[in-house]
């Protein structure tokens, strides 16, 4: 069992790790589905357990944070967003204006350039997606050089959450969190280059919203793919548009 402290900088919610950031602490790099049991705590010793069934374990003492076992993951991506086009998205994010969760490791507007990704992903019209542009800065390299898998993870967190609150209906009282998330890496992501990150809606599983994302070089080559399960929860994400500046009209 190893110990592992998940520094401040890796928040979502205030005061809580990112998910996509648990995920990729667990997946070690390969394909992995991570299924997020309670909120992790940041800046507090937790534990990282392999256990006899394959699976990997985040404790929090003796409870459950998340698990995470290896996966295929087989999920249609659609065509590749050019990088003038993320980058015209990106001037459309609604964070800019408002934002419930600003200090967000990935896509909140107050963090630095060098200290969150600022991925802030806008609509791209009558393609169904939303996107934006991405630059990994050098803090984010594992020891290969290229960026590590907790932060190609968390690439894809918000990404694949902003394409529901786009499409959810004006007034929408439901509220979501990461019920698990599955990725699979396709090829490194390196450190410094022009990435294009993409999210989409793929349905309804029950009361479950599921949503795609992809990582792409800025030439489209397919670098990550991703799906995001969500739950329903009191304290979770509104997908209500209104609550984030936007008029109705901006759907996918």
């Amino acid at each position: 069992m190893a110990a592992v402290v998940i520094e401040p900088r890796f928040q979502g919610f205030q005061g809580i790790a990112l998910g996509g950031y648990v995920g990729g602490l667990l997946a070690r790099g390969g394909a992995a589905e991570v299924r997020l049991l309670r909120p992790a705590p940041i800046g507090r010793p937790l534990s990282v357990e392999e256990r006899a069934d394959g699976t990997t374990a985040l404790l929090d003492g003796e409870n459950a944070l998340a698990l995470a076992r290896p996966t295929d993951l087989d999920l249609p991506v659609p065509a590749p967003v050019l990088a003038e086009e993320a980058r015209t998205a990106a001037r459309g994010y609604p964070g800019f204006q408002r934002h419930l969760f600003p200090g967000c490791f990935v896509c909140g507007p107050e963090r630095r350039e060098g200290d969150g990704l600022r991925i802030f992903p806008g609509l791209v019209p009558e393609r169904g997606v939303v996107a934006a542009p991405w630059v990994p800065d050098a803090s984010l390299a594992g020891p290969d050089g290229n960026v590590a898998p907790e932060f190609v993870w968390s690439a894809v967190d918000c990404p694949s959450i902003w394409p529901l609150i786009y499409g959810a209906p004006p007034g929408s009282r439901e509220r979501v969190v990461t019920a698990r998330l599955g990725l699979r890496p396709v090829a490194p992501v390196p450190v410094g280059a022009p990435c294009v990150v993409t999210g989409w809606a793929v349905g309804g599983d029950g009361r479950f919203r599921v949503a795609g994302a992809a990582v792409r070089s800025a030439e489209g080559r397919l670098l990550a793919v991703a799906r995001h399960t969500l739950a329903p929860a009191e304290w979770g994400v509104p997908l209500d548009p209104g609550v984030w500046g936007l008029n109705g009209r901006e759907t996918v």
